[in-house]
C-alpha cells in the first residue's frame, strides 16, 4: 500500500513538473477595483474567467525596459454535441504605461489554431500568441471587452516554478480545468497512470501474500 501511495505521488509530481501554467480562476470579485493585478509577469500562469454577459476585464502589471513579455490567448473549444464557441471572441488591446496601444487584436479576421493541452485533455481555439520587448518601465495593461457571454483564457510569461501546496493541487487543477473546458472525469493521462498503479499494486499484493 506504501508503495502505491509512492507511486499516486510520484505521478502527481511528474504532472506539476510538466504543466505549462500555474491555473487562476477568476470571478468578477477579482475585478472589484477596475484591474486584476498580475504580480510576476514573467511567471508562467493562466486565467480563466466565464463572461456572464457584456462586460470588459483588465489585467494590469508592472514591465521594465527591456523585458520580454509573452502572451497567449483563447477559448475553450466545444465539447461534443455543443454548438460551436468559436464565434465567441472578445475584442484584445495591449496598453502601455502612457495607455498608449501597443497592439490591438482584432480576432474577427483571425483563423483560430487548435490547441491541445495535455495534462486538462483539453482542445481550445488559440487567437493570440504575442511576443515582445517592452520599451520603458511603468504599468502595462491588458483589457478583454466580450459583447456576450462565453469562456475565454489568456496566459502570460514562460518562467515555470511551483510550490510545494501547488504541487498538492494538481488534482484539484485538472478538474477545474476540465470543467472550464466543459468536460468531466479522469484526463486520459490519468486513467492510464491509474491503471498502471493499479497493475503494480495488485502485482505487490500478490508478490507479499503470495
Amino acid at each position: 500500500m506504501k508503495k502505491t501511495l509512492i507511486l499516486v505521488s510520484l505521478l502527481i509530481v511528474f504532472a506539476s513538473s510538466a504543466f505549462s501554467h500555474i491555473p487562476f480562476f477568476l470571478t468578477p470579485k477579482d475585478f472589484v477595483e477596475g484591474s486584476y493585478l498580475v504580480k510576476e509577469i514573467d511567471l508562467s500562469q493562466i486565467y480563466y474567467y466565464i463572461f456572464s454577459s457584456a462586460e470588459k476585464i483588465r489585467f494590469v502589471f508592472e514591465g521594465t525596459a527591456g523585458q520580454q513579455f509573452h502572451m497567449l490567448f483563447g477559448v475553450p473549444k466545444e465539447a461534443d454535441n455543443m454548438k460551436s464557441t468559436a464565434d465567441f471572441r472578445p475584442n484584445l488591446t495591449f496598453y502601455g504605461p502612457d495607455r498608449e496601444v501597443l497592439e490591438d487584436f482584432f480576432l474577427e479576421s483571425t483563423e483560430p489554431e487548435i490547441m491541445y493541452e495535455f495534462f486538462g485533455d483539453t482542445y481550445s481555439y488559440l487567437y493570440v500568441s504575442h511576443d515582445s520587448e517592452l520599451t520603458k518601465e511603468g504599468i502595462y495593461s491588458v483589457e478583454i471587452e466580450a459583447e456576450g457571454s462565453g469562456r475565454a483564457w489568456i496566459t502570460f510569461g514562460k518562467k515555470e516554478r511551483f510550490t510545494v501546496a501547488q504541487i498538492a493541487a494538481v488534482p484539484r487543477w485538472i478538474r477545474e480545468m476540465r470543467a472550464f473546458h466543459y468536460h468531466t472525469g479522469l484526463a486520459k493521462w490519468e486513467k492510464y497512470g491509474l491503471g498502471i498503479v493499479g497493475i503494480i499494486g495488485t502485482t505487490l499484493i500478490i508478490l507479499v501474500f503470495f
